[in-house]
């Protein structure tokens, strides 16, 4: 499958679309504000929950991270406040949920995974017993040490460090992902082997909280966020094209400019941020996320030919091939409820279902469909990794209405200026925005302003009008 990323490196923020045989499937937006899903960090234990069989660890951010007694390595440790500890986010902090994480981290390369502390050998069915056989041997002598504890390379102390113990260690496992010779599984698997021990060392090094890898940068957060390696990268500003290069080794990275894309990306966020969406042929779909979980509602319209049961079924396929695409588009996670149009015939419903299991198919994220319920409603769930994309671009309005955040507007307006600014270049440019849009500019966003006045080395002025909605703004040149 042909996978394509595009990305607009604006100012102080890149967005992305990952396409797959040309058609946009995922949407990425990263500011550099927060701890990405697979980014491992080194943190202090802050508190014990005994009650809820977890640890809260300090990894940096506005709240400590969730460690489930599970998730500690070895097995049966008991942790202790103030202890150190190298932990991997599985689950992004969100809904004004912690970051949930794990000390059996798991790194990801094209044809593997190693997976710290998870002996075995995962999706090897595609190679000959002997490869099998190899592979097998050659994990049980691949060793790590444990990410914490006495005598571990965490320890400050080189004495310690030199004095670690077999029972100090830890061994790891494979998943593979791609067919492919044994030997080059292996390779791949030692070269992932090195990273691990590069993170601990560079933890033995470092006071807590710490981020270990990947280095902090839009390219890295993007590459450990993406669901595989892309075939090729496109982005619109080439100054980002070496971060890209150093963060995608094995793509190809190239600068086309965004009007020469084959897709609007402007539109593409529009829809995924959008409550409702119209389905081909008539009726529409509508989304409402609560702290519970995602809702989605089929409405038919108003057809004037057909059965009602033809109608709903001809409306409900439609939409289970708009839903599928948009959950992952919108990266939905959690519980979602669909409330397809209602069928008698249980043949349509079994129609239906199989359309929706063959659309969800294509999600790397395998979410897990767990068929009608005694209202008649669709369940499923998705396992959450990363936060929603309105969550990172909207907020809710006193009423309940979700709106673009003041940061949003912020960086919406800033690319219109670069456009502008690509347009007219060597003009001083004026920015006219609602007051808490300058109050974002001025702080949150600060950043982005800077390095846009020294990407067209002219300074911007920025005037609030209170007389300006959040979401409006006027660019004039001076």
């Amino acid at each position: 499958m042909a996978r394509e990323l595009l990305i607009s490196a604006g100012p102080g923020e890149w967005r992305a679309a990952l396409l797959e045989e040309g058609v946009p499937v995922e949407l990425y937006v990263e500011r550099g504000e927060r701890s990405e899903a697979g980014s491992i960090h080194l943190g202090r234990v802050a508190r014990l929950l005994p009650a809820l069989g977890a640890a809260l660890v300090d990894i940096g951010g506005d709240r400590p991270a969730f460690l489930p007694h599970s998730e500690v390595l070895p097995r049966g440790k008991r942790l202790h406040e103030g202890e150190r500890a190298v932990v991997q986010i599985r689950r992004e902090a969100q809904a004004g949920k912690a970051a949930r994480v794990t000390m059996a981290a798991t790194l990801r390369g094209r044809l593997v995974e190693l997976i710290v502390g998870r002996p075995g050998l995962k999706g090897g069915e595609a190679l000959s017993p002997d490869e099998r056989n190899q592979l097998l041997s050659w994990l049980k002598t691949l060793t790590h040490p444990s990410p914490s504890g006495a005598g571990s390379p965490l320890s400050r102390n080189a004495a310690e460090g030199a004095e670690r113990s077999e029972a100090d260690e830890g061994t790891a496992g494979l998943r593979l992902l791609e067919a492919a010779p044994s030997d080059a599984i292996a390779d791949q698997a030692a070269a992932l082997a090195r990273r691990w021990h590069d993170i601990l060392d560079r933890a033995s090094r470092l006071d807590p909280p710490a981020r270990l890898d990947p280095v902090a940068s839009f390219a890295a957060t993007l590459a450990g966020t993406l669901p595989g390696v892309p075939d090729e990268i496109l982005v619109d500003d080439p100054a980002a094209i070496a971060e890209l290069r150093a963060a995608f080794p094995d793509s190809a990275v190239a600068h086309l400019t965004e009007i020469e894309w084959p897709i609007d990306l402007d539109a593409v966020f529009d829809e995924g941020l959008c409550g409702t969406l119209a389905l081909p042929g008539g009726g529409s779909v509508h989304f409402a996320a609560t702290r519970a979980g995602t809702l989605i509602d089929v409405d038919t319209g108003t057809p004037e030919t057909g059965s009602p049961e033809r109608t709903g079924l001809k409306a409900n396929l439609a939409a289970a091939a708009t839903i599928a695409r948009q959950i992952r588009l919108r990266n939905l996670g959690g519980g979602i409820v669909v409330d397809f149009v209602g069928l008698d015939s249980r043949s349509a419903r079994e129609k239906l279902r199989a359309a929706f299991a063959e659309a969800l198919a294509r999600d790397p994220a395998a979410p897990q469909l767990l068929g009608w319920t005694r209202l008649g409603h669709f369940e499923l769930v998705r396992p959450r990794r990363g936060r929603p994309l309105a969550e990172a671009l909207l907020e809710p309005r006193s009423g309940g209405a979700l709106v673009k955040t003041a940061v949003t507007v912020s960086h919406e307006a800033l690319r219109a200026l670069r456009r502008a600014a690509r347009a007219q270049p060597g003009r001083r440019w004026r920015l006219t925005v609602a007051p808490e849009v300058a109050a974002a500019l001025a702080g949150v966003a600060g950043g982005a302003v800077r390095q846009a006045e020294q990407r067209f080395a002219r300074s911007i002025a920025i005037d609030p009008d209170p007389g300006y909605e959040r979401e409006r703004f006027q660019i004039s040149a001076l």
